[in-house]
């Protein structure tokens, strides 16, 4: 007879997921690929929604090796430190708007995007509506004297007209402003083993050093392919399975996230038991 436990645990796991925000949206786009990388497309910051989820909605069509991505499109952004920084600086801006870099993932037939980079295309509230946005390095260039710097006037000219392309978020600190903290981006797993649960009706990764020796600490998984085949493999197994994993770790309204990128079944071959 089939095990049902484990098959149950999957099906809550993916319908708490659906709950939580990640729900089919009826106008979302033809699905990217898993890792595919959307560079500096521009947009605005939408949200959050009832499940405090956040949307990336595009303003112009992106034509790149993953096809054509029309303008409105809206992708829901995962839970990161890097939209974190996002949301607290769009607190101190005219407008939300944005040059993000990030990856896709899919899950369940639906694509997300893991933010990594944002750069803001807006003034900050109660800055000269005249003065250009430019990035930090050339605002500083510009404030020094010219003839201390002997910079030709057709040089700074371009350095005024200059347009920002990309930006990366400082990991710890604050913003390029000074108006606010920021948390850091995130660092890499390897080589933890581990069993997959549900806390709070979410799927979440259990770490442990020997046998089933489950610490306190956990992290929310994020919506990806490896978690949906990882979840699948749970599935038809009899008993809990443990899994050697790696992935990307980050921070979100202090909750700490897990973004697989491995999962590799370890077989105890007896020596612990369950």
């Amino acid at each position: 007879m089939k095990p049902t436990f484990n098959l149950f645990l999957t099906v809550m796991l993916m319908a708490a997921m659906a709950h939580a925000g990640f729900a089919p949206d009826r106008d979302a786009p033809e699905l990217l690929a898993e890792g595919t990388v959307l560079q500096g497309v521009d947009g605005m910051l939408v949200g959050p929604d009832a499940n405090d989820t956040w949307y990336f909605e595009l303003n112009a069509d992106v034509n790149d090796a993953s096809g054509r991505i029309e303008a409105t499109t809206r992708f829901t952004l995962l839970p990161s430190a890097t939209l974190e920084n996002m949301i607290t600086d769009a607190n101190d801006r005219l407008e939300p708007t944005y040059r993000l870099t990030g990856t896709v993932t899919r899950f369940k037939k639906l694509n997300f995007v893991f933010p990594s980079y944002y750069l803001p295309l807006s003034k900050l509230k109660g800055s000269d509506p005249n003065e250009p946005n430019l990035p930090d390095d050339v605002r500083a260039a510009l404030e020094r004297s010219s003839a201390e710097l002997a910079i030709p006037p057709e040089v700074l000219a371009k350095l005024r007209n200059r347009r920002m392309t990309r930006a990366m978020p400082r990991a710890t600190g604050t913003d390029p402003n000074g108006t606010a903290p920021r948390k850091t981006i995130g660092r890499v797993m390897v080589g933890r083993v581990g069993v997959i649960s549900a806390y709070d009706n979410r799927p979440i990764f259990l770490p442990y050093a020997l046998g089933w020796n489950v610490g306190e600490v956990y992290y929310e998984l994020l919506p990806c392919q490896t978690l949906e085949r990882t979840l699948q493999k749970q599935a038809t197994a009899s008993e809990p399975i443990r899994f050697n994993v790696a992935g990307l770790v980050t921070e979100f309204k202090g909750k700490k996230y897990l973004l697989l990128q491995r999962a590799i079944r370890v077989y105890s071959h007896g020596n612990f038991s369950p």
